[in-house]
């Protein structure tokens, strides 16, 4: 999402050309129009990072936030957002191994996870419930084929439930994974737990 452009942080523009601010070898602006703007290197780039494929989903949420918060290091590792009290941001659309949460939570302590239930919500298989009127925000959940790992996370856990990437997310209390699978949590507003974010994608199409 972001290059270096004459020394500069910058996000992808039209026939943009920048460096990569981890290995340094050249990157061309990808400015479609359909897909989030972003770089991508030149063929034969042997970038740490180039392994690691990301969704639109992905890049919708990174894209909302300002430049400077946006794939900053943590140590050796590079997170998707980094908030100004120094809790890192990581959204997550694909399955994610036990060993590898574990990993990136040991070496990032200030964290919070964002991951991406858009499907199971879609296909039936996550049903959010309000238990009553004087419930508020809080609410309930039944999840069948559940992603299990979730419940390994040792740190904040938001879930991403409705289409598009800046609708409410549900801060998970928690998620009982033996069948039939289910939990709690609030609903919460983005803008409310992160006011510097954009209510719009800053370098899209």
């Amino acid at each position: 999402m972001v290059a270096l452009v004459g020394g500069v942080r910058s996000w992808a523009f039209r026939r943009g050309r920048g460096r990569c601010p981890d290995c340094d070898a050249p990157v061309l602006a990808k400015c479609g129009p359909i897909v989030v703007w972003h770089w991508a290197h030149e063929a034969g780039a042997d970038c740490p990072f180039e392994h690691e494929p990301e969704t639109e989903w992905h890049r919708a949420w990174k894209a909302r936030f300002p430049i400077e918060l946006v794939e900053q290091r943590v140590g050796a590792r590079r997170v998707d957002v980094l908030l100004p009290d120094g809790t890192a941001v990581e959204f997550q659309h694909s399955s994610i191994a036990v060993d590898e949460i574990r990993r990136r939570e040991w070496a990032t302590p200030r964290m919070t996870w964002v991951f991406d239930v858009r499907a199971a919500v879609a296909a039936g298989r996550f049903m959010l419930r309000r238990p009553g009127e004087s419930a508020g925000d809080y609410r309930t959940f039944r999840w069948c084929h559940p992603r299990k790992t979730i419940g390994t996370c040792s740190k904040r856990v938001l879930l991403d439930l409705f289409p598009g990437p800046w609708a409410a997310l549900l801060s998970l209390g928690a998620i009982y994974t033996d069948a039939p699978c289910g939990g709690y949590g609030w609903l919460v507003s983005p803008q409310r737990l992160w006011p510097l974010a954009a209510d719009e994608e800053t370098p899209a199409a």
